[in-house]
């Protein structure tokens, strides 16, 4: 399993754990987890094209959950980010 793969599970776990409708950000993502913003964001779309998150354009926007969290699986993920 590649690095990538790790980063967006743990961000789907932290974000699966945000009251419904929350989003965080990329760039919070990222310093959360201690990698780069760009490195992140880039696996993040992936998710979100896989429609396993939802990106909310705007200042406040960021990334949730695109479904309920007990409907993705960890092969949905890799599947997303590695193809």
């Amino acid at each position: 399993m590649s690095e990538a793969v790790e980063w967006v599970i743990h961000c789907t776990v932290l974000l699966a754990a945000l009251p419904p409708d929350t989003a965080l950000s990329g760039k919070v993502l990222a310093e959360y987890h201690g990698v780069s913003e760009s490195y992140l964001l880039k696996n993040l779309k992936l998710l979100a094209a896989a429609g396993l998150l939802e990106s909310i354009p705007g200042p406040k926007g960021g990334y949730r959950l695109g479904r309920p969290a007990s409907e993705i699986t960890l092969l949905d993920i890799v599947n997303a980010v590695e193809g």
